[in-house]
Formats: structure tokens, C-alpha cells, sequence
């Protein structure tokens, strides 16, 4: 695997994380980005692999340190050889990060340093658990959570106030520094300055990172008719973005617990309603609860168990279509009286002589 990419920026991790900390944020960036969540998007699906390359490199210490110290990977050269100084150019033709390579790279003279480029901050995710009943009301919720923040000491820069940038002492300013192993010469990012080429004075209130970690209390808009899985965007409010770039989103991740009663399938609220055998077979008028309170239902005579009847715009509240609402679907459950006295089986009796019916005669 090779790429022009810095590994620990796709990652969004420092080149000291720990490899759970290098597992936890591949396994953040995974979820976002994976194919099965961003159907049919093609960066979304680049950005997954790209993630998973640099997952591969950074958990496996050998392949890390190659890469700490090369400045690339490629898959097979640890086993190559079994060395971590290995080059890919003959002496005068460089093809390490090919993708930044000018004429003074192919003629091995100095080349002018590289900067460092602002960077967009990762996106958050926070997840609130609300009831059944505020899921279709809507409400303000109050959220705690951690996110970095721009030092407001260097203005994200990671450079003390006032101090001068000075060419990095290591590489000479060129960002890259030149290994010679035989007849073969490689290229390798500086690991003084990170490829910048530069010296600075970090920062001490971040430490040259040019973000900060705070705690921030935010009120969020829960909007009627969410369910579970519902994401709330609040743009500019994920992780600060390095080196003065743009932060990232904070996506708000809705649970909805679920009611004793009702049943939510998309739009539509789903219930079951016990009936006698007489109201089911002569019909009636009954109380049905909504979301909303109870309602009368007409029951037709000769419903039957398990017969479902709609109740037009009683379902919850639908958040592609506002102003609209879903339906109410009420399932019958027959409830079959005990029978215990010689009268009521008399009158049964008699009711199944005057209507017989052969209610099998379907099955074979």
C-alpha cells in the first residue's frame, strides 16, 4: 500500500497514539464512512479504504515503524529483506510521494519545504435516549460532551505568539532527508519537523497542535417524529480542524425507548384491541387509544381475529414530509369467553345449529 496521505491525518490521531487509541479512531471513521451506510457514494466509499490501508499500517508495529521511519509503506517490503531501510530509487530517481514531485525531486537537489496546509477537524457523534411520548412531541435537550477547540493563544497555529519560523535545523528546511543503502536512495519525511520544514516554537498552551480539548454544554432541537437512528447535524460543532482549518460536525444520534403499547413502523403507529366474540360478530362502537387520547372505532359486524383497521392520520408526526402524519393500524385479538354454566353452552348449542358453518372445509 502506498499513498501521498499522511497515514496519522487520515486517522486523525497524533503519531504518539497508542494502538488502542489508533483502533478506536478507525473504528469512529468506520462507521461513517463504510460502503453498506453511504450506498452508491463513491468518496464516501475511497475514504472508507483509504482509512482501512492506514489502520493496516499504523496497528502493526513493524509496518509502523517502517513508515515512521520511510515516510511511506508498501505491502511485501518487510518481507523483502526483513530490514526497515529500504529505497525505491536508483541513485538520482526518487519514487517516494510521487504525487508532490517537481524536477528538483528527480535530479535529487533540494526541493522547497512543504507547509503545513490547514486540515479539516473529524466529525463527533453523541447519542441521546428520549421516550416514546417526546419522540413525536419534540423537545430541547441539553448535552454535555468533549471536543477540541482552537487554541485561542496561537490562533491554531501550534506556534507561540511573537517567535519566528526558522528552516528546520534536521532536513535543512527541505522537509525530506536522503538514505543511501548500496546503489539505491530513498526519500523519507523529516521526523524533526514532520515534513514541514520548518522549526517553530511550539505553543505551551497546546503544545504546537493548535487545538485545545474543552467541555461544551449545547442545546439541542429534537424535532417531532424521530426514531431511533435519527441523526441531528450541528454544523462547526465536531473537533477543531489543525493548523487553522475548518472543524468538523457534531451529529446527534437519537435512541427512542420503546412504549408498552404502541408500535412505531415508519410513519404508521401499530396496536392490538381485544374484542368479545358478540361485538366482534355483531359489530360495535368502541374506544381505541392514539397518541393523541382515545378515539371511537367503528367495528364491522363479522370481524374477524386478527382483521386490521386503519385509522387515517392518527400515526406520528413524519419528518420528510412536516405538517403530515402517518396512520393508526389497530389489530383485533378475539378473546374467548370461559364458559362454565349449563345455560350459556345451551345457547351456544343452539347458535351453532343456526348457522352451521364447516369453517376447515378450505384445508384439504
Amino acid at each position: 500500500m502506498t499513498t501521498n496521505d499522511d497515514l496519522y491525518i487520515l486517522l486523525d490521531v497524533t503519531r504518539k497514539a497508542s494502538v488502542s487509541e489508533i483502533k478506536r479512531a478507525f473504528r469512529k471513521l468506520a462507521r461513517r464512512y463504510h460502503p453498506d451506510v453511504n450506498p452508491g457514494d463513491r468518496q464516501a466509499e475511497e475514504r472508507f479504504k483509504r482509512i482501512t490501508q492506514a489502520y493496516d499500517v499504523l496497528s502493526d508495529p513493524r509496518k509502523r515503524q517502517f513508515y515512521d521511519l520511510n515516510g511511506f509503506y508498501t505491502d511485501g517490503v518487510l518481507e523483502s529483506g526483513g530490514e526497515t531501510n529500504w529505497s525505491f530509487r536508483f541513485q538520482g530517481f526518487n519514487f517516494a510521494r510521487s504525487g508532490d514531485m517537481d524536477f528538483s525531486d528527480i535530479f535529487g537537489y533540494s526541493s522547497r519545504p512543504e507547509r503545513r496546509t490547514p486540515e479539516p477537524g473529524a466529525d463527533l457523534e453523541y447519542t441521546i435516549s428520549i421516550t416514546f411520548e417526546e419522540s413525536l412531541s419534540g423537545l430541547r435537550s441539553s448535552i454535555h460532551f468533549g471536543r477540541t477547540d482552537g487554541c485561542a493563544t496561537c490562533g491554531g497555529s501550534g506556534q507561540t505568539p511573537g517567535s519566528r519560523e526558522n528552516a528546520c535545523l534536521t532536513c535543512g528546511g527541505a522537509g525530506r532527508m536522503t538514505r543511501t543503502k548500496g546503489h539505491l536512495q530513498f526519500a523519507v519525511t523529516c521526523r524533526e519537523c514532520g515534513g514541514s520544514g520548518r522549526s517553530i516554537t511550539p505553543c505551551g498552551d497546546c503544545n504546537g497542535e493548535g487545538r485545545v480539548s474543552r467541555k461544551e454544554v449545547l442545546v439541542v432541537e429534537v424535532q417531532p417524529g424521530v426514531a431511533t437512528g435519527s441523526r441531528i447535524r450541528v454544523p462547526g460543532k465536531g473537533h477543531a480542524g489543525r493548523f487553522g482549518g475548518a472543524p468538523g460536525d457534531l451529529y446527534v444520534i437519537v435512541n427512542v425507548a420503546e412504549h408498552p403499547y404502541f408500535r412505531r413502523i415508519g410513519d404508521n403507529i401499530h396496536c392490538s384491541i381485544p374484542l368479545t366474540v358478540t361485538e366482534a360478530a355483531l359489530g360495535t362502537k368502541i374506544e381505541v387509544p392514539t397518541i393523541d387520547g382515545p378515539a371511537v372505532v367503528r367495528i364491522p359486524p363479522g370481524t374477524q381475529p386478527g382483521q386490521t383497521l386503519r385509522m387515517r392520520g392518527r400515526g406520528a408526526p413524519s419528518l420528510l414530509n412536516p405538517g403530515m402524519r402517518g396512520d393508526q393500524y389497530v389489530e383485533v385479538k378475539l378473546v374467548i369467553p370461559r364458559v362454565a354454566d349449563e345455560r350459556s353452552k345451551q345457547i351456544l348449542r343452539e347458535l351453532a345449529k343456526l348457522n352451521p358453518e364447516d369453517v376447515r372445509s378450505t384445508l384439504w
